[in-house]
């Protein structure tokens, strides 16, 4: 008879080594940029792998078991194989090749174009197309693998998909002084008093607020939608209802005293926006370009927006 086949992956070695050197399943998801059930899915399938048990799981984290031991420096060995196969097959050759890449109307509005000039000036061989369009239909066209790559709000989109944090911005509730809502934090119920004005149905900030809106009670018995954050903008200034916006493309209309920041209590929290992209489809590409968008991640308001701004307050 022959010899038994052990079919054992660098995907579960990483597991591995990742959680034993941090002590928990859930650290070493956060390194590796998945959850904490599928690192213990890899760690489990390499012991089954092995027919040994690897870890002990402990009430103070996770402790190898001898055979684990044994394994650990060979762990650490294909880590450094698989930098190595990175340097020398992908990181040091020259990033070429043609990506589609989805982006939502915010990051298009301000530093899309930053990002595609950056991308030009260091890596002349890679060529990019922009797609933009509300966040769930941009996922949707990553799962269908007609973009390579999208950037949207969220921090978790499925154990298949990378997601790598490139920036994040102070979205709040924004109003035009015209509504005379009171000066002084707002409660749920309060808010809800008011129309409220948002991104349609397919917009990912949506559900990144969704649960955090339930959990925290906010409710709202009049909800006007656009898919148009530029028309958002001016029905929200205008006086015809609340909207939650981002801090850093507004402030100049907060400036102006166009809009105001209407305070809640809780307020809400940032909204993080991520470079999403397949784990099974390794391309130092991809990693560039989620890199680079994280430099250049940059939500102020361009200068075409401040010169139209400008017009209109001469009208």
């Amino acid at each position: 008879m022959g010899e038994k086949t052990v079919n054992v992956t660098l995907k579960q070695l990483e597991a591995f080594y990742f959680s034993v050197t941090s002590a928990s399943f859930t650290v070493a998801a956060a390194k590796l940029f998945t959850t904490q059930s599928a690192v213990s899915k890899r760690v489990i399938e390499l012991e089954q792998a092995l027919g040994v048990q690897l870890v002990h799981r402990m009430p103070k984290g996770l402790v190898p078991t001898q055979a684990g031991a044994r394994l650990m420096p060979i762990a650490e060995e294909s880590m450094v194989l698989k930098d190595r196969i990175a340097r020398e097959v992908g990181l040091d050759n020259e990033v070429r090749g043609t990506f589609r890449i989805g982006v939502t109307e915010l990051v298009a509005l301000t530093w899309l174009t930053r990002l595609l000039r950056e991308l030009k000036l260091t890596h002349p061989a890679l060529e990019i197309e922009p797609v933009v369009d509300a966040g769930l239909s941009l996922f949707a066209a990553l799962e269908a693998n007609t973009i390579d790559l999208t950037i949207l709000p969220g921090t978790y989109w499925g154990d298949a998909y990378r997601c790598v944090e490139v920036g994040r911005v102070e979205d709040l509730w924004m109003a035009s002084p015209k509504l005379d809502i009171p000066d002084r934090p707002l409660k749920p119920n309060e808010l809800a008093e008011y129309p409220v004005l948002q991104q349609a149905a397919g917009s990912a900030k949506n559900a990144f607020y969704g649960s955090w809106n339930r959990e925290h009670g906010f409710q709202f018995k009049k909800v006007f939608s656009t898919n148009s954050l530029t028309v958002l903008r001016e029905l929200t200034i205008e006086g015809l209802g609340v909207s939650q916006l981002a801090v850093d493309y507004f402030a100049s209309d907060i400036n102006d005293g166009l809009l105001r920041v209407v305070r809640t209590d809780p307020m809400p929290p940032p909204l993080i926006y991520s470079a999403v992209y397949r784990q099974s489809g390794f391309s130092r590409a991809l990693d560039v370009i989620s890199e680079t968008a994280g430099n250049v991640c940059n939500f102020k308001r361009g200068p075409y927006d401040l010169a139209e701004r400008r017009v209109r307050m001469m009208r």
